[in-house]
């Protein structure tokens, strides 16, 4: 599991203005709080890409072959046998809904679940981070707050590129599939090559990529772009954070987190 610490220099902020105090703090602290939610994100994402799919697995195979074929012959025998194409359909599609049904109840996870969480626990990360830099950004426009914070929200930019365009792909992944941009125009999708797709003449819509631990995505002005969901993202977030931090006045005794 990764934790990424945080100390606060203080417990309150140490200024005249006891309103402003109480404002900037609760910005501060929904800052943090987007911060924990993106390592949590991290921690359910590797988590899920360390476990082997069930279906890979040859002896669930093997014993879920086993009882399907108990289940078709109890089903054939309910139905006096298959002796037409449309009897046989039928008894292979009962087959196979009492089959899942039952591997369900006792706890069986559907394919498509353990495919897909990867890609939740991924944009929960994409979401966490984004919601970061908002927070930040708002907080950086605030009277009398620190200058450095200007500088702070510029580096979420700088290491991540791609957020504002992934997010916003993520966000509205109903007019990328039709090929469209902003205002609804169509889309110039332009080259990319990497280990997920080799598409260098350009043609290719990417919605919902995970290419090891990037998740990426068809950004709205063509190009492909990504979101590293990694250790090393969260050490960059942890980073500016910190900074923030440190750049405002504090009084009482330094802050440890996340509880354990």
């Amino acid at each position: 599991m990764f934790v990424f610490e945080i100390i606060t220099p203080g417990t309150w902020l140490d200024y005249d203005n006891r309103d402003w105090e109480w404002k900037i703090q609760n910005q501060l602290r929904s800052l943090e709080s987007q911060f924990f939610e993106a390592n949590a994100a991290l921690n359910l994402f590797v988590n899920a890409q360390s476990i082997r799919p069930s279906f890979a697995d040859r002896d669930n195979w093997e014993r879920d072959s086993q009882r399907r074929s108990e289940i078709q012959r109890a089903v054939e025998q309910e139905r006096g046998g298959f002796n037409s194409p449309e009897n046989w359909d039928e008894i292979r599609f009962e087959t196979e809904v009492r089959f899942k049904r039952e591997k369900w109840s006792n706890g069986g996870v559907p394919q498509e679940f353990e495919h897909n969480l990867p890609f939740i626990y991924a944009r929960a990360f994409l979401y966490a981070l984004d919601g970061f830099d908002k927070f930040l950004g708002v907080l950086a426009k605030e009277e009398n707050v620190p200058e450095e914070l200007a500088k702070f929200h510029a580096q979420i930019a700088e290491k991540f590129p791609h957020l504002r365009g992934v997010r916003n792909t993520a966000q509205h992944r109903e007019d990328r599939a039709r090929g469209l941009g902003v205002g609804n125009k169509l889309l110039d999708l332009k080259p990319i090559s990497n280990s997920l797709i080799n598409a260098p003449g350009g043609g290719a819509l990417i919605l919902n990529g995970l290419n090891g631990s990037r998740y990426g995505s068809t950004m709205s002005d063509g190009h492909y772009g990504e979101i590293d969901v990694s250790p090393d993202s969260m050490q960059h977030l942890q980073q500016i954070l910190e900074g923030v931090l440190q750049a405002f006045k504090w009084r009482g005794s330094k802050q440890h987190a996340p509880r354990a």
